[in-house]
């Protein structure tokens, strides 16, 4: 434990979303992290607005993937009780999760990102597919359907509609599928994530064995420095801190399109943010209490200038 943190660390897991079981496996790896560097741990499973800390709460270590956890939501309720907590602050949050929010802000910054529509909106659909249809407010690839003709269309969005009123179609890229952890400002080795079968769904994140991964990804220089700086570079556009994963596809032709930005990374053991900081030289023990460091000391320092996160 490193002098001059925090010695009790509230870890916040569960919550009410698609991703509830993940996050549960997330907490449970960064608490025995924490623990065994010598913190005082308390877990709260958090079901909706009304959780409870301890009194001797100094910060929270945010595990809640997906509505609630990365949507700004509980970062506003801790922000309004005072709490500092870990990441992102509630607005980038927010802008992070809302796949209409983040790539307009993307375009408007300059980010490759693929085009894209709201579904509904468009008189006159502005391009063709392939599509990838997507919920705009989902994560883990949750509601993501695939359109190669435009039989398939109407259907495809009504299944995305089951997880969000409010469904995207992005054109499809095809290419090799990249992700980049962001910690404390730089940029990670990169990591090629090749599924065994079908594309990388919910299943082959989360199932042992149902994905490759290769890190670092065998780029060259120059793709290397192009993929980390357009990560970094979105990263920056939405206003994210501390750490954050960015999911990219490299096409055929060079340009790395960024599809979007979480700011609450899994960390189990098939996830892709610790594997990232082992190839840093970070383990994962390391890599939590990084996390913590960062956090609290932006917090003191933002509360020395009276600004609140």
């Amino acid at each position: 434990m490193k002098p001059g943190l925090p010695k009790h660390i509230t870890v916040l897991k569960g919550g009410p979303s698609a991703e509830r079981q993940i996050s549960l496996k997330t907490a449970s790896a960064v608490e025995s992290a924490l623990c065994a560097l010598g913190y005082e741990l308390t877990a709260v499973d958090v079901i909706n607005e009304k959780f409870e800390l301890p009194e001797s709460t100094e910060i929270c270590f945010l595990c809640i993937h997906g509505t609630f956890g990365e949507d700004g939501q509980i970062q506003r309720l801790l922000m309004r009780r005072g709490i500092p907590f870990t990441g992102s602050d509630a607005a980038s949050s927010e802008k992070a999760f809302d796949k209409v929010w983040s790539k307009k802000l993307f375009v408007q910054g300059g980010i490759p990102t693929p085009p894209f529509f709201v579904v509904g909106e468009e008189k006159k659909l502005p391009f063709g597919p392939p599509y990838v249809i997507k919920p705009s407010r989902q994560g883990s690839s949750i509601g993501v359907e695939f359109v190669y003709t435009m039989e398939d269309f109407e259907e495809a969005v009504r299944k995305s509609k089951q997880f969000d009123h409010v469904v995207i179609a992005e054109t499809l890229i095809k290419g090799r599928e990249l992700t980049v952890a962001i910690l404390d400002n730089k940029a990670l080795p990169i990591v090629e994530i090749k599924p065994k079968k079908g594309f990388y769904d919910y299943q082959n994140k989360y199932t042992k064995g149902a994905s490759e991964y290769i890190c670092p990804a065998l780029l060259t220089k120059s793709q290397v420095e192009a993929v980390q700086k357009t990560a970094l570079d979105a990263f920056h556009v939405l206003g994210c801190s501390i750490y954050g994963r960015v999911d990219i596809i490299l096409s055929e032709n060079g340009v790395p399109w960024v599809l979007e930005i979480n700011t609450i990374p899994g960390m189990t053991e098939t996830s892709l943010f610790p594997m990232a900081a082992k190839a840093a030289g970070l383990n994962f023990a390391e890599l939590c209490e990084k996390i913590v460091e960062l956090s609290f000391f932006k917090w003191r320092a933002r509360e020395s200038f009276g600004v609140r996160i």
